[in-house]
């Protein structure tokens, strides 16, 4: 397609869409925004769109619920954790927009299925997961072995100033590699670092534009046609990443074991074969290739963020958050044994600190967008079909009426008041979502925080290099991001 070809396409759509405006039911009005230009609305301005903070100071002027246009698609933002709780959980907004990132011919995974489709493989996905580390001790195993390497790597530097991300992305990487494809790979090994590497920008690109994530897929089939723009790039990268599963893929269908399953990808497999004379059927090979593409996506950088986080928070609280998770390490589980998941049990003060991180620095602000497959009401509003509708959880997180000083870091908000139980998880913490679409991953994620977390401070106290301070500031829109910054790992005695 030629640049005109694809101008005059967009235009073409623009008018359409205008022209086609929805009947609103009497007594209702659509949601309330700033207004934008004619034709293409906040087209021109959407990275202001989908920023959640300039979106919470909307919705002091608008009410929690704000409407804007974007080309040729409504978006509604959600501010409010009655908004978002009413809304998402509505049979009409399990429904994934269509967005050339997540949703490609040749990947098709739960992040970017609908209906049956999505419904068959997000119970499997659940399933193989429960069975594979959800609570099992083979993927624990497998974590507490991993930070133990990384615990060595760290070792290794004797105090010296070190970017813990660097050794972080292999390492949480390795989590999801053992789960979908049976083993993990040294940090030197040229598979590893492919992986990392590529994986390292897709999420730079997203982090670049924080809107790719949010466009309609009108828009991003029209862009992936221009040379040189973002979500072109992003399709390419993504792409070598998807080829590398297909080739892990023939590999396990040729060394098969049928009596056994060595990771994901070999349970899939097994599922394909069951169902493959069912024309229907929603175990292909697009859907395998889609979610092990979605969980190396969602299931590693997002982990390694928040953990970079702690790290760094705790290197700017040593002597509040550091020692206080440091104390319980000591009482419960010494200098000696190895930290373990059921350990958390005893220990409410770093399961209240690995909740306020969630709260504090939410890894998606703006969660990943629904789109409304019938219109739908929500007091006063009507929200037509088609309309992309996006959480603010980040707001959510913020919002003063739930959280007592939000702006600060505090984990004693979700203890008793002598801090010696962890008090029922508050409705309002949200960093995975809601409903039947939030992410599956969040028991996984927050067992492997707690294990790297509990294992580095066990044997280390992390400080700030001489002379230096913790920046705590997140560096992207789109995602929480901690800036790059060195630390000091010093052994405890």
């Amino acid at each position: 397609l030629t640049l005109p070809v694809v101008c005059c396409a967009l235009l073409f759509a623009l008018i359409a869409s205008w022209m086609r405006r929805p009947k609103i039911p009497n007594g209702k009005r659509l949601p309330p925004g700033p207004k934008g230009l004619p034709f293409v609305g906040h087209l021109p301005f959407a990275r202001k769109v989908f920023d959640h903070k300039r979106c919470m100071e909307l919705s002091k002027k608008y009410g929690p619920v704000i409407r804007f246009k974007v080309g040729v698609k409504d978006v509604v933002i959600l501010n409010d954790f009655e908004s978002i709780k009413e809304i998402l959980t509505r049979k009409e907004m399990l429904h994934r927009t269509e967005n050339l990132i997540f949703d490609r011919p040749e990947a098709k995974g739960i992040l970017a299925l609908n209906g049956d489709a999505w419904q068959d493989n997000r119970r499997f996905c659940l399933h193989v997961l429960r069975d594979l580390g959800f609570g099992k001790k083979s993927m624990e195993e497998h974590i507490k072995e991993e930070v133990e390497y990384l615990a060595d790597k760290v070792s290794d530097l004797r105090g010296s100033p070190v970017d813990i991300k660097a050794y972080l992305i292999p390492s949480i990487s390795n989590n999801i590699t053992a789960l979908v494809f049976g083993s993990r790979y040294p940090f030197d090994d040229h598979r590893r670092r492919f992986l990392d590497q590529r994986l390292g920008q897709v999420l730079k690109l997203l982090a670049s534009g924080n809107l790719l994530t949010f466009i309609p897929g009108w828009l991003s089939a029209l862009l992936a046609f221009l040379p040189f723009t973002t979500i072109k790039a992003v399709q390419s990268v993504f792409g070598e990443v998807l080829e590398y599963i297909s080739e892990q893929v023939k590999d396990h269908e040729e060394t098969l074991d049928e009596s056994v399953n060595r990771d994901f990808i070999d349970a899939f497999v097994k599922k394909m074969r069951e169902t493959k004379n069912n024309p229907d059927s929603s175990y292909q090979m697009k859907n395998l290739i889609g979610n092990v593409g979605n969980f190396f996506g969602a299931g590693s950088n997002t982990v390694q963020m928040t953990i970079h986080w702690h790290l760094l928070n705790c290197a700017d609280k040593p002597d509040t958050v550091q020692r206080s998770i440091q104390k319980e390490i000591d009482d419960v589980i010494g200098r000696e044994r190895q930290p373990r998941w059921e350990d958390n049990k005893k220990m409410p003060y770093t399961m209240a600190t690995i909740w306020e991180m969630y709260r504090w620095r939410t890894v998606a602000p703006l969660s990943i967008p629904r789109e409304a497959a019938a219109d739908s009401i929500y007091k006063d509003y009507f929200i037509p079909k088609g309309t992309i509708v996006i959480p603010n959880l980040w707001a959510v997180h913020m919002d003063s009426r739930h959280w007592k000083d939000p702006e600060q870091f505090n984990p004693q908000r979700f203890l008793n008041n002598d801090g010696s139980a962890l008090d029922l998880k508050p409705d309002q913490l949200i960093p995975f979502s809601i409903g039947r679409r939030m992410c599956p991953g969040e028991t996984l994620a927050t067992v492997e925080i707690f294990l790297y977390l509990t294992t580095l401070l066990q044997k280390f106290t992390v400080v700030c290099p001489d002379g230096a301070s913790i920046d705590l500031e997140p560096t992207s829109l789109a995602f929480s991001i901690g800036a790059p910054q060195k630390l000091r790992f010093i052994p405890r005695h």
